[in-house]
């Protein structure tokens, strides 16, 4: 089931009841550059006859231009616009300045508006919807935006400027083995295509729920992932593009029919779910209370294609080494809290020396190398790139000896890692407004999109310039201060400062104005 986003935009008033002709809406104030500003989409400009619009200060995009040429379908019923699109279900109201993303509000920094019929977005919209880059070259009168993941429907291949292809399906076959190694790629009732992939093809992965998109290799794609091939002239595979979208987490429960998480999701596989449990094929009745598990789903059908879970050996008192002599006798992680980006972190593996030792970062990132820097004694080390955000996921360990492989072992602890930083999504009074309340209560919202969570001690409140914080409430969503004397009339400037459990920071300042007589 695709997710929607639905946009409230506001209508025309309702008509006089003397005139009994509609009222015509004011327009805010246009501030018309001296150029037009253009569009560049993926690197191609847009012909458009309704281009951003400079209103208030702030940038604002057509979102019917923007979203016709992603080939995503806007369908008008009411006050509301919606779409489907992979990240999720979406709100924006006319005069907002917040969006609802799964019915959490995020900011988008500017009201949503509606010119001459047209409906208008802040830049940050293509953020929160789309997961898009977007950036405004003021200097070049131009709005650049990318974006890896393009909601429509696509077609099975598509031409490029430079004479290449877009190839765009699913993941229907992985053979490793083959020299070169290949994929299988399925779109529609069309026939199935193989494709030689080179070593020197980039290949991104993308995880479209929590923004996680890292340099990976062709053990971490997945039968059943979105996928986009970039060929060149020649045929020769340039870059691969992979999206899925996730649910990660530990079983609290299990019925015949389904599981539960630890975050309440109920997860039902259909009869074409794969299941894996410690990377061998299972069905549902081996899963266990405490098996991790991450639950990988087509971003563009929402099918469920995998649920991959793990089992420590010390939960398995079954579990020996497949045969031979490899063993692992301990398997530790560094990391003792959230890792933001650039920071690195260490395993360390004690075992039969002489092998070759890897580990894998969850369902993420797999086969990565450890070194023996002394017989048996292997380290491994990995910093975090940008874009990369994961939350309570098992690291496991690999050793192997000539043909024996241990049975795999999970690390001393969880990993979790946050690149995006936490996002300040409501405040109260807002901005502007004028009150008539010499003890306003103040409010601000604030959530981790990366889903580490927020350091509370690390949130503060200053009114006026003092810092108010002892005497708010603070909490993991949200601070709010009542203050404990009366504010003369005029203007309160607020600040509020928010970090996420990573070290990834946050700020907002505004300010409002009160007026009792």
């Amino acid at each position: 089931m695709r997710a929607v986003v639905v946009l409230a935009c506001g209508f025309m008033l309702a008509g006089s009841p003397v005139m009994g002709a509609p009222l015509p809406r004011p327009t805010p104030a246009t501030e018309h550059p001296i150029r037009t500003i253009a569009i560049v989409l993926n690197g191609e400009k847009l012909s458009t006859d309704t281009p951003p619009q400079v209103i208030e200060g702030r940038l604002l995009l057509p979102l019917r231009t923007i979203f016709d040429a992603l080939g995503i379908p806007l369908a008008r019923a009411g006050d509301s616009i919606s779409a489907h699109v992979p990240l999720g279900t979406v709100v924006v109201t006319f005069g907002s300045e917040n969006a609802l993303v799964n019915d959490r509000p995020v900011s988008l920094g500017s009201r949503v508006q509606e010119i001459d019929g047209i409906t208008y977005v802040p830049l940050k919209f293509l953020t929160v919807a789309l997961g898009a880059t977007a950036n405004y070259d003021q200097r070049g009168a131009r709005v650049q935006i990318l974006s890896a993941f393009i909601g429509r429907t696509l077609g099975p291949e598509e031409r490029r400027a430079d004479g290449g292809t877009l190839l765009n399906g699913v993941v229907s076959a992985i053979d490793n083995n083959s020299a070169p190694p290949s994929i299988t790629v399925t779109s529609g009732s069309d026939l199935p295509r193989t494709i030689a992939i080179t070593s020197d093809a980039i290949i991104y992965v993308e995880d479209v729920t929590v923004h996680s998109q890292v340099k990976s290799t062709l053990g971490d794609l997945h039968i059943g992932d979105q996928l986009t091939v970039v060929l060149a002239k020649d045929g020769r595979v340039v870059e691969i593009r992979d999206f899925y979208s996730s649910d990660n987490g530990t079983i609290a429960a299990v019925s015949p029919l389904a599981i539960v998480l630890q975050n309440g999701k109920v997860v039902q596989p259909a009869r074409s779910t794969e299941i894996l449990l410690n990377g061998a094929a299972g069905k549902l009745t081996d899963l266990v209370v405490g098996d991790y598990v991450t639950v990988r789903r087509n971003p563009l059908t929402g099918e469920l294609r995998q649920i991959i879970a793990s089992r420590t050996a010390s939960a398995t008192p079954t579990a020996q080494p497949i045969s031979g002599d490899a063993k692992i006798a301990s398997f530790t992680i560094s990391a003792t809290r959230p890792l933001r980006a650039g920071e690195s972190f260490t395993v360390t593996l004690q075992g039969t020396p002489g092998g070759r030792a890897s580990f894998d970062i969850g369902d993420f990132l797999s086969g990565l190398g450890m070194k023996e820097d002394s017989p048996g004694l292997y380290h491994g080390q990995y910093t975090i790139p940008e874009r990369f955000n994961v939350n309570q996921v098992p690291i496991f360990g690999h050793l192997t000896t000539g043909s024996s492989q241990s049975a795999r072992v999970e690390a001393n602890a969880m990993f979790s890692a946050a690149t995006t930083p936490p996002q300040i999504t409501d405040v109260a009074p807002s901005p502007n407004a004028i009150v008539n309340n010499s003890r306003p209560s103040i409010y601000a919202q604030y959530l981790t999109p990366a889903q580490v969570g927020i350091n509370i001690a690390a949130v503060t409140l200053t009114v006026n310039g003092h810092d108010v914080t002892s005497a708010a409430t603070r909490s993991p969503g949200f601070i709010v201060y009542t203050p404990g004397i009366d504010y003369p009339d005029g203007e309160v400037k607020l600040t509020v400062n928010v970090a996420d459990a990573a070290g990834n920071t946050a700020s907002r300042t505004w300010s409002f104005t009160i007026k009792t007589h």
